[in-house]
C-alpha cells in the first residue's frame, strides 16, 4: 500500500493571520486620513474654477471660457459703526486733559513727557516744579498736534539746579479758549 503523506498547513496560519492584521491597519489607516482631511478644503474650487456672483459677475469654467453675464444689482453689505469708546468726547469739553506719561532722571536732566487727551492745532504748555509749596522752577513749551490728541513739546530740566526729594509736577495747557493743569510728582 501506498501510503499518503500529509501536507502539514501548520506553517499558513501565521501567514493569513499577518495577512488579516495588514488589511485591517490599512482600513484603520485609510479612515483616519479620510475623516482628517475631509473637512479640510477638499470642496475649495480650484482658482481657475472661482465663481463669482456679485454686480456684472462672470462665471468662469476652468478652462480659460466664460459663462453668462448676469447684471443685476445687489445691495451692499452693511456694516455697523463700531463705538470706539464710551463717554464723551474729549475735544467737546471745556477743560484741556491729559497725563504725565513720563517723569523721571535720565543722565543729567529731569525728563518730563505729557499726553494731551485733546486735540489742539496750537497752544503753550507751561511747567511749574514745587517742592514744600515753593516754586522752584518754571518753564515752557509750544503744543504739538498728532492725529486725535496732543502732547507738549516736552521738558528736559537740569537736575543740578534742583534739590533732592519729592517734587510735584504743574503744567497748565492753554489753547485758545482751552486750558487745564496736568498734575504729577517725581522723585529726585
Amino acid at each position: 500500500m501506498a501510503t499518503k503523506r500529509r501536507r502539514k498547513n501548520k506553517n499558513i496560519l501565521p501567514i493569513i493571520f499577518f495577512l488579516f492584521l495588514l488589511a485591517a491597519a490599512g482600513c484603520i489607516c485609510y479612515l483616519v486620513w479620510d475623516n482628517y482631511f475631509r473637512d479640510k478644503g477638499g470642496d475649495e474650487p480650484k482658482p481657475s474654477e472661482t465663481q463669482q456672483v456679485d454686480d456684472n459677475s462672470v462665471i468662469k469654467d476652468g478652462k480659460g471660457g466664460t459663462g453668462e453675464e448676469k447684471n443685476r444689482e445687489i445691495e451692499p453689505e452693511k456694516k455697523e459703526t463700531p463705538v470706539q469708546y464710551d463717554g464723551d468726547n474729549p475735544n467737546t469739553t471745556g477743560g484741556v486733559t491729559g497725563v504725565i506719561t513720563y517723569a523721571g532722571v535720565s543722565g543729567s536732566n529731569l525728563m518730563i513727557r505729557v499726553n494731551i487727551d485733546q486735540y489742539l492745532s496750537g497752544g503753550t504748555c507751561k511747567i511749574t516744579l514745587k517742592q514744600n509749596g515753593g516754586n522752584i522752577y518754571t518753564a515752557s513749551a509750544p503744543v504739538i498736534d498728532a492725529a486725535s490728541t496732543s502732547t507738549c513739546e516736552g521738558f528736559n530740566v537740569p537736575v543740578a539746579g534742583l534739590p533732592k526729594g519729592a517734587i510735584d509736577i504743574i503744567i497748565s495747557v492753554s489753547s485758545g479758549d482751552k486750558s487745564g493743569d496736568i498734575i504729577g510728582s517725581a522723585n529726585l
